[in-house]
């Protein structure tokens, strides 16, 4: 059987480790892939030739935005990009948040500041707040800080210098609950990870798995439900709010980590859906 060609798209310096990386070369080595680990921004990458690309470890797109939309462009234009090119450059800005919320899907509360904006943070009623860029990866660019901290409004003054910027309430039950990243392969919600609370300059810790309980697991499909259909992959973040009702954090379907390593045969669930796509 002639193995089937396929790019990984990473990027050429990681910020930091891949646990998804070996698991994935595994499991598509003994689905039948010929898979290549390449850079999105290696400018030596024939990006023109027909080879289905799947997005995983891009993590530095938001240092360099317009080209990583182009490269989307481009790599969409020649063969299959896994998640489709129109649902990548969607997520890319989390303002989706406001269009979840207005489908009636719980979200954080969330003001969204333009780029030259500016917020009145002193009049969240929140003890504390999160504020982070609306395009952004990992923890690059997030903070918390309290309300009136003036260091929380020169924050968001060179957020917004750059482009939107999110303003949040900290949600303490990701203290202990944790955020609950719920990761969705192949047309079904695969397993749970607990993450506990990350900013800027900190390193991801993730335990799990853990079990998905019905009410996360009715949020996150309310989440995904107007595309349910077309991606391979994606992670609805979840937390608590004050009264114990889920809502979404992020919605994540451009590069999330799937944690195949938490969850023996995830990532094989992964291949087969990606070879019936390409088939």
């Amino acid at each position: 059987m002639t193995a089937i060609a396929l790019r990984i798209a990473t990027c050429q310096v990681l910020p930091e480790p891949d646990g998804d990386e070996a698991p994935l070369a595994a499991a598509l080595a003994a689905g039948g892939f010929a898979a290549q680990l390449v850079g999105w921004d290696d400018p030596s990458v024939d990006w023109d030739a027909p080879i289905p690309t799947i997005l995983r470890s891009t993590w530095n797109y938001p240092l360099a935005i317009d080209a990583f939309l182009a490269w989307i462009d481009r790599a969409s234009a020649a063969a299959l990009l896994i998640n489709p090119a129109d649902i990548v450059r969607g997520n890319l800005h989390k303002r989706y948040l406001l269009a979840l919320a207005a489908r009636g899907v719980p979200v954080v509360p969330t003001t969204l500041v333009e780029r030259g904006q500016a917020c009145e943070l002193a009049a969240i009623a929140a003890p504390s707040i999160v504020i982070k860029p609306e395009i952004g990866a990992g923890s690059i660019g997030t903070r918390r800080f309290a309300p009136a901290d003036p260091a929380a409004r020169a924050h968001l003054a060179a957020l917004t210098a750059q482009g939107a910027a999110l303003v949040q309430p900290y949600v303490a039950s990701v203290d202990d609950y944790g955020e609950r990243s719920l990761v969705w392969i192949d047309g079904e919600l695969s397993h749970a990870i607990r993450k506990v609370p990350r900013f800027a300059g900190d390193s991801e810790r993730v335990e799990g798995p853990f079990p998905i309980t019905g009410e996360e697991r009715a949020v996150a499909l309310a989440a995904l439900a107007p595309i349910a259909g077309r991606i391979l992959y994606g992670r609805v973040d979840v937390a608590r709010d004050a009264a114990g009702r889920t809502m979404v954090m992020e919605l994540e379907l451009v590069e999330p980590s799937l944690f195949f390593a938490r969850l023996p045969g995830s990532a094989d669930r992964f291949v087969a859906g990606l070879r019936e796509r390409l088939a």
